[in-house]
């Protein structure tokens, strides 16, 4: 127990007294002394008597609601306290906030029991800045006696606590027109075989290897663990492309145009350890190839891809607007143009020099990054291999030359599209969204070539409902 200012007092006078008795020889300043003593003697046995009763009868919970929330996102916590019998003084409990947290506001995480009341509760908002699993591991108790001259603070353990996570994409959609698409990770087609192992490197054994890897030849001769690493024999190759570019950082944290078209990488990656497919992956950013790997099948090569992948964030910069016309690849251009041979009108003199010539337009796309590492990639493929690209729809020209050299050099190619107008704040744009579907079914006619859309769940369906009912 802690004595509070007003025992203090009475203590104070209490030892006035006996000493002017003593100086002065009054036995009435004596008695009175040895009054005041006694009271505070009384005092203290009757608070202990309260705060025993209290430690008996008293009941207290603490819950957060919800109990998983998203970082920067608040909860409702809250703290009940009751007591099977009323008690003569008043009762304070509060839960302690964990140093990971913010309150709100430090009196709405207590609840004060007033002598005759056996139940209280209060509620106080927190926000969670960091990431984890957040205890809110004690509620702290203060008791008071009847007459206001001690006080007592007492720790009591609980289990509540929430669940924080990082900003991550969830209701993925993956499809086709608003129509959701499965098995389109990495699966081989029917004909093909599966593929065999052959040893690629013996190394040192290192913590995280499985002993059925360990060379025990090798492992007797050098004295130390070794184990095989294997390769797959397989001629079937899986090349990822995935666009980092600053344009990629658009949409909520957490949730970005990035967010989900990694969440599309990190399928394939685990599509191809399955099958044990070779991989390769080019990381391409505003400035070019940023990150190259592969192609590699070996125990640790996926693991790689995957760790590059979670911790890569694209540069925070100026978000480009999607391209709003459909791109003409030279040949069409070309062709068009010698359809207005022999027409004088003023409409075809106006656009016949921007059809007949083809230099300016392939200017703007081989020079481009996301180009560049496509054509790369397609390149030094010497196997059956399935290219992939996952981009978003901002450069439309760009993408579409990078897709047509693609189907000419790959075996398959496959493009996952983040469409820029369901990653706008408000509702989606019809007629954006009705652009995208034109270019995206542009892509998935050429040959041997899938294209699909990526994005939230919701925001697809609502713009696909958006144009369903435009249509009628």
């Amino acid at each position: 127990m802690v004595p509070t200012r007003r025992w203090a007092l009475l203590a104070g006078t209490a030892c006035f007294f006996a000493v002017f008795a003593v100086v002065l020889g009054e036995p009435v300043s004596l008695f009175a002394a040895g009054g005041l003593t006694a009271w505070l003697l009384v005092a203290q046995l009757d608070a202990l008597r309260t705060m025993t009763t209290a430690s008996e009868t008293l009941s207290t919970t603490v819950s957060v609601d919800p109990s998983a929330v998203s970082v920067g996102d608040r909860a409702a916590v809250t703290v009940r306290a009751s007591l099977s019998s009323p008690l003569d003084a008043p009762l304070d409990v509060a839960f302690v906030a964990p140093p990971s947290v913010d309150v709100s506001s430090d009196e709405h995480r207590r609840v004060t029991l007033e002598p005759g009341e056996t139940a209280g509760s209060a509620t106080c908002s927190v926000s969670f800045p960091i990431a984890g699993r957040i205890a809110f591991e004690s509620i702290r108790v203060t008791l008071h006696d009847r007459m206001g001259y001690f006080t007592e603070t007492v720790t009591i353990e609980t289990d509540a606590a929430c669940l924080v996570e990082s900003p991550a994409p969830n209701g993925i959609h993956v499809g086709q027109g608003g129509e959701r698409s499965g098995a389109i990770f990495g699966e081989h087609s029917s004909d093909q075989t599966g593929p065999g192992l052959v040893t690629r490197d013996t190394r040192q054994y290192l913590p995280g290897d499985t002993l059925s890897q360990i060379d025990w030849k090798t492992t007797a001769r050098m004295n130390h663990p070794h184990i095989r690493e294997f390769e797959s024999e397989s001629d079937y190759l899986l090349s990822l492309v995935v666009d980092v570019g600053s344009h990629m950082n658009r949409g909520p944290d957490g949730r970005t145009m990035f967010a989900y078209g990694r969440e599309v990488a990190l399928g394939l990656v685990q599509a191809a350890e399955a099958y044990n497919d070779p991989l390769s992956t080019r990381l391409v950013a505003d400035e070019g190839t940023v990150w190259e790997f592969g192609p590699s099948s070996s125990s640790n090569a996926y693991q790689t891809v995957r760790r590059k992948l979670l911790a890569y964030t694209p540069a925070t910069g100026t978000a480009r607007m999607a391209e709003s016309s459909t791109p003409i690849a030279p040949t069409d251009a070309l062709a068009r143009g010698a359809a207005l041979e022999g027409d004088d009108s003023a409409f075809a003199r106006t656009l016949r020099p921007y059809l007949t010539e083809s230099t300016s337009y392939v200017s703007r796309v081989v020079d481009k990054p996301l180009f560049d590492a496509v054509k790369t990639a397609c390149s030094r493929v010497d196997r059956d291999d399935h290219l992939v690209l996952v981009t978003d729809d901002s450069s439309k020209a760009e993408t579409y030359e990078a897709v047509v050299v693609a189907a000419q050099r790959s075996s398959r190619t496959t493009v996952f599209l983040t469409p820029n107008v369901l990653f706008d704040e408000g509702p989606a744009d019809r007629n954006g969204f009705i652009e995208f579907e034109e270019f995206r079914k542009r892509l998935d006619r050429l040959p041997t070539v899938t294209a699909y859309e990526v994005g939230p769940k919701t925001a697809v369906e609502s713009a696909t409902a958006s144009v369903a009912t435009s249509a009628e």
